[in-house]
């Protein structure tokens, strides 16, 4: 909590100081090199958000988004080179980084997927939506977790551009009813862990990856599967479940 305070103050800062000296360039009070030096370097606070973001999550403890923040920090080194013609990339090219998707697809198959499994756990991740797992949520990159101790399952529609979710029902407060569960995205690693007694249906579709639930495999290249638990339909207590991403490593487990 500290070392997140003392970013938001270094930031704040930071973005003060650049205020002023724009004022005073637009009042002639300072020359327009300065302002312009300012104009076209001032993405690289982005660029060291973005590292911290990147370095924390790989700290315990400290929070953080390896795909939020490297994809800021290649964003923001992008948008520099462009202000100084190097590259022909602005603020508004952001959609032409969209190759990165594989890249993280692919990074996390080979630098987590492998140690997850291993270790039998996944490393936990806050989810950061104002506490609202039943309200609807997007976010264009970020990893999220549902897996605290009674955390209180309520109907979602989460969507991630780039992202990881990981559920763990077997510690949630799951209420005596139908509970609707949606997660879209474009790329995706889902993990969901299911306690023995609760019945569930899903949909999962996924243009590229692998789906896995229980023990049905999907096969094809525009992989779906669906799978109802047998109790489902006299069950009042159940969750149906909506998976669709387009590059997706989907798996759902009982334990």
């Amino acid at each position: 909590m500290k070392s997140r305070s003392l970013l938001t103050v270094i930031v704040s800062m930071i973005l003060i100081g650049l205020g002023i000296l724009l004022i005073l360039a637009n009042f002639d009070i300072i020359s327009m090199e300065i302002s312009t030096v300012i104009g076209k370097n001032w993405p690289l606070l982005l660029v060291v958000v973005g590292m911290k973001w990147f370095i924390d999550a790989f700290r315990s403890n400290r929070g953080g988004s390896w795909t939020a923040g490297s994809f800021l920090a290649i964003y923001a080194s992008l948008v520099v080179l462009g202000n100084y013609g190097v590259l022909d990339f602005g603020f508004g090219d952001v959609w032409e980084l969209w190759p990165l998707l594989l890249v993280y697809i692919g990074l996390h198959s080979l630098l987590f997927a492998k140690k997850s499994k291993k270790k039998g756990k996944r490393v936990k991740v806050t989810f950061d939506s104002d506490r609202g797992e039943g309200q609807n949520h997007k976010s264009f990159v970020g990893d999220h977790s549902f897996s605290e101790e009674n955390w209180n399952l309520e109907p979602m529609d989460l969507w991630t551009g780039v992202g990881d979710y990981y559920f763990d029902f077997t510690k949630a407060y799951i209420p005596d009813t139908n509970t609707s569960i949606q997660v879209r995205g474009w790329v995706g690693d889902i993990r969901m862990l299911m306690p023995q007694d609760l019945e569930f249906q899903v949909q999962a579709t996924a243009n590229v990856g692998d789906i896995k639930v229980l023990d049905q495999e999907a096969a094809g290249l525009r992989k779906e599967l669906s799978y109802k638990t047998q109790n489902y339909d006299e069950a009042t207590r159940k969750l149906t479940i909506n998976l669709d991403f387009q590059v997706g490593d989907i798996r759902i487990d009982r334990v």
